[in-house]
């Protein structure tokens, strides 16, 4: 009895050491190095090339002389707090160049003569007062500096001439505000005829 005890016990033991998975070991193939060694090689081959070839690139340049005659440099002179205020905010620079001055005053004139009468008739007063109001805001400015560039008594006639000029366009910016059309029609042909008299003068 106990024999057969011992032969069940040897067979249950050698069931179970037969049922364990076998260990393979994994062998890497010679041609299978060689394959990714190969890749690697590749890879840094081409990053090589590509970097050779940006170091040969020629390099572009460009002649930015013409832009910054006309301003570019000046979003730097702005951030420099050791030039003077006027420098930084452009204005001694707008007034240097006579001919964009003249310009901008052209500019604003025609808008004065083509856009206002039809915002004024269309009853839009917002459009026609902020219209009236950008091209003054910038005519304030270009009329001194026109006016700097003549005789004393040239000079002295120009401005009170500006003079009347703002005192029309005020007038008519209370029209626009108080929204009377006949008013500001009336009061447009006014200013029109005051600019028209002081750009004689500068121009």
């Amino acid at each position: 009895m106990a024999a057969l005890q011992m032969r069940n016990t040897a067979v249950v033991r050698s069931t179970a050491r037969a049922a364990r998975p076998s260990r393979t070991p994994v062998v890497v193939r010679a041609d299978a190095r060689r394959q990714v060694l190969a890749g690697f090689v590749a890879a840094g081959a081409s990053l090589l090339a590509v970097n050779q070839a940006q170091a040969l690139s020629g390099v572009d340049l460009f002649d930015d002389r013409k832009a910054r005659d006309t301003g570019f440099d000046m979003i730097y002179e702005a951030r420099d707090l050791d030039l003077d205020q006027n420098v930084r905010d452009g204005l001694t620079q707008a007034r240097q160049n006579l001919e964009a001055t003249k310009q901008r005053v052209k500019e604003s004139e025609a808008r004065i003569d083509s856009a206002l009468s039809p915002s004024i008739q269309k009853a839009y007063w917002t459009e026609a007062r902020e219209e009236l109001r950008r091209q003054v805001g910038t005519l304030r400015f270009d009329l001194n500096s026109l006016a700097s560039t003549k005789t004393k008594e040239q000079k002295k006639k120009a401005l009170a001439l500006r003079k009347e000029f703002i005192r029309s366009v005020e007038d008519l910016d209370y029209a626009l505000r108080k929204k009377d059309k006949d008013s500001a029609l009336s009061k447009l042909s006014v200013a029109q005829t005051k600019l028209d008299t002081v750009l004689a003068s500068v121009l």
